[in-house]
């Protein structure tokens, strides 16, 4: 494509003042960006005045590693398209599909959170992973190693320590794909493997991460002032006790760091927001290299489980359903809740099976009510009939002042962890965070427009080794996003956003004048 865009307000990525001038696409890249008129040129032009033109944004946190490896991949990849959204760094949490051993005997167990399940053989290593990424997507894809999901390639889900051998070729596995491009190794300590990985495990994979100049990204033991991840009910909060863990393995290995999704789940939880933004403050004083990423609303998707305490979770299904089991797991979740101003009121089923299609959208609270019974019945009754691939929305994760205070931290990422679900309820972040987040800029409720694009753009590019990507420069990949500042908004629902025009994707149109293009014009990117 040969395009210039003239007359519109510019943030470049860089310089967080609005600039105005001209700026020149040529094929994939920008080939020059004018004060004055181009002179001479005869091509395409694109009047943006009234709009605001920016570089493409870069979601800084995403699981859509296991879609856009599909066929299909536009019909879950387009709600985040048509928000602006050009690159994704996927892999969170300790899921991916790069570095799973493509010899696995416990297939099984490996896509229980995300489907459709994608051949994981073909896609296994970086290299065809990013080659499928080129064939399918409508958007860029970065993605990070998750230890989770090659963790649980090489000894199943179930806890235990890997023997050496095991190790060995987690550290093989993990060191080939970021030689080939991967942006480092993400962790998801609340789930099922990643809290069963003991912290030589964490530590090695970090330091080889921090050998390659690669991040390291957590999803923290704790998220809340108190949790099933640890047994002491009092004294410091669990979710600050989680952090230190991270900082220590940061201290260790001397890798750059990534927080994955800053929440305070709870209510109880909220007043540690500036002791956490403390503890990540003397990190950097310190020289540890931190920084997180954040979604702008209350809530957030999770499996059912992922409330559960370890000591149940590695329990066979049978010792599960035993009175003293079901007892104690009763009373530490009573206590648990109680403490944290966190109830079953809040837990929402997204999707529960084609077997269950009535308890979507419903509040745990609310089947109760409907099936009669106790609320902690009914959450269990709930994962023993459709098991732990059951997802729900979580509320009460923030407040709007903690949104406003993280958003203009100076290590702030944004962010949308969310994906397209098949059937059931879809995460409205997945249609609207990006818009939101700049709704809430102009309202005064956020970080300033200029800084906020830097974040979401440059910076965010430079953080995760993302080259020429996530500035309005010469030589840069034209990823770009044309909308208007003074209105634009996230639907409010399953729909694309308000204000937001044009999408342009390596030199491809994406969305124009509002209409999604279904251009398969996104690549796997290296880190590097």
């Amino acid at each position: 494509m040969r395009l210039l865009i003239k007359n519109a307000e510019i943030f470049d990525g860089d310089d967080e003042n609005a600039k105005t001038g001209q700026v020149l696409v040529e094929g994939d890249t920008i080939s020059a960006v004018l004060d004055g008129e181009a002179a001479g040129y005869t091509g395409e032009v694109l009047d943006a005045a009234g709009l605001t033109l920016s570089p493409g944004f870069i979601d800084t946190h995403s699981h859509n590693d296991f879609y856009a490896v599909l066929p299909e991949a536009h019909r879950y990849l387009r709600p985040f398209v048509e928000q602006g959204i050009t690159t994704q760094v996927a892999g969170n949490c300790g899921f991916s599909i790069p570095g799973i051993d493509p010899d696995t005997p416990y297939a099984g167990d490996l896509f229980a959170f995300f489907a459709p399940n994608p051949d994981y053989k073909e896609v296994s290593a970086f290299s065809g992973w990013a080659a499928a990424v080129d064939r399918y997507s409508p958007v860029n894809m970065a993605c990070l190693c998750g230890h989770g999901t090659i963790r649980t390639s090489l000894r199943g889900l179930g806890p235990g320590a890997l023997t050496g051998a095991q190790m060995d070729a987690m550290e093989g596995l993990v060191e080939r794909q970021l030689e080939a491009g991967a942006a480092g190794v993400s962790y998801g300590l609340m789930y099922d493997p990643g809290m069963y990985g003991g912290g030589e495990e964490l530590l090695r994979l970090a330091k080889l991460a921090a050998r390659h100049n690669k991040l390291i990204t957590f999803h923290n033991r704790a998220l809340s002032r108190f949790s099933t991840s640890y047994t002491e009910l009092f004294g410091r909060a669990h979710n600050l006790r989680a952090l230190d863990e991270v900082l220590e393995i940061a201290e260790k290995s001397g890798a750059k760091t990534h927080l994955s999704h800053i929440i305070f789940v709870g209510r109880s939880t909220w007043n540690t927001l500036d002791e956490t933004i403390a503890l990540i403050d003397d990190a950097n004083r310190r020289g540890l290299d931190l920084s997180f990423d954040i979604y702008p609303f209350d809530f957030g998707a999770s499996t059912i489980t992922v409330a559960l305490p370890s000591w149940y979770r590695g329990l066979a299904p049978e010792e599960k359903r035993k009175i003293p089991v079901r007892l104690r797991l009763r009373a530490e979740i009573f206590a648990t809740r109680k403490l944290l101003g966190f109830g079953f009121d809040d837990v929402q089923v997204s999707y529960a099976g084609a077997a269950h299609p009535e308890y979507t959208g419903k509040r745990i609270s609310e089947i109760a009510r409907m099936k009669g019974i106790d609320q902690f019945s009914a959450y269990i009754g709930v994962i023993d009939e459709t098991g732990p691939e059951t997802t729900v929305i979580m509320y009460s994760y923030m407040n709007d002042h903690i949104i406003d205070v993280l958003s203009r931290h100076p290590r702030a990422a944004y962010m949308t962890d969310a994906w397209i679900c098949d059937e059931g309820m879809q995460n409205r972040a997945a249609f609207g965070a990006f818009p939101k987040f700049l709704r809430l800029s102009r309202e005064g409720k956020a970080e300033t427009l200029g800084r906020m694009i830097s974040k979401m753009t440059g910076e965010a590019a430079r953080r995760f080794g993302l080259k020429n990507r996530g500035r309005i420069a010469p030589g840069c990949y034209a990823d770009l996003v044309l909308f208007d500042r003074n209105r634009i908004a996230e639907s409010g629902g399953e729909g694309p956003p308000v204000g937001l025009p044009h999408v342009i994707i390596n030199g491809e149109f994406a969305v124009r004048d509002g209409v999604y293009l279904e251009k398969s014009s996104g690549r796997g990117l290296a880190s590097g």
